[in-house]
Order: C-alpha cells, then structure tokens, then sequence
C-alpha cells in the first residue's frame, strides 16, 4: 500500500515564478532553446504541435507544423528570457511565432518534495 503524503500549501509569501509558453517554426526549435538556456534556465518541455494563425489561415483542415516550448522560470528572470527569444527566432517574416507567460502559482518536485522555485 501507498503513502500518499498531503501536501499542505504554506501560508508564507512565495517568490513568484512564470510559465513560458514559446510557440515557433521547427527550424527555429534549438536555437530558441540555446537562447533560453543561455539566460540561466535549466528545464524545458518540447513537443511538436499543428495549428494556424488567427490572421489568414490556411485552407480548411490545413495546419502549420510548429515547436511547442515550455519552460517555467522565476519572475525575475522572464524579461531576460523574452529579449533572448526574440533575439534569436525573429525573422521578420509572418508566421515568427507567439510567446505566452502566464502565472504560477506553485511547483512541486515529486522525488524531492520540493516546491516552489526550489522545485523548478
């Protein structure tokens, strides 16, 4: 039989984290994720993904292959992270790509029992 422990949520202030969601052509994976590891960050999820764009999308049915990136940092560090971004997969051309950052409200290591930002 299992222990499954409950995790109670501090009531202490916690630092503030951010989930970067980045969205990209395929060529333009590594490059994307060199940049973002060259800011600091140590941890990204990558899987492949199809869709289109709000603005003239192709024909009924038909999707754009992309990269999905995600990686969750702390709040000081999401400014660092965007120019690092942009930086590398601006090409000026339609179709560049879209970053997303969204609130975090807690992580949790499932090894460690880490949390926080001590988790990511």
């Amino acid at each position: 039989m299992q222990n499954h422990t409950k995790f109670k949520r501090a009531k202490t202030a916690r630092k503030t984290m951010k989930k970067i969601e980045v969205v990209v052509p395929p060529a333009m994976k590594d490059k994307v994720v060199s940049a973002i590891k060259a800011v600091g960050v140590g941890g990204v999820t990558i899987w492949h993904t199809q869709g289109q764009g709000a603005a003239e999308p192709p024909l009924v049915g038909q999707y754009f292959s992309k990269e999905a990136i995600v990686t969750v940092v702390p709040d000081s560090k999401v400014d660092a992270v965007l120019d690092s971004i942009a930086n590398v997969a601006c090409t000026g051309t339609k179709g560049d790509g879209k970053v997303f950052v969204t609130n975090v409200e807690d992580a949790l290591d499932i090894c460690t029992k880490e949390k926080g930002e001590s988790a990511i």
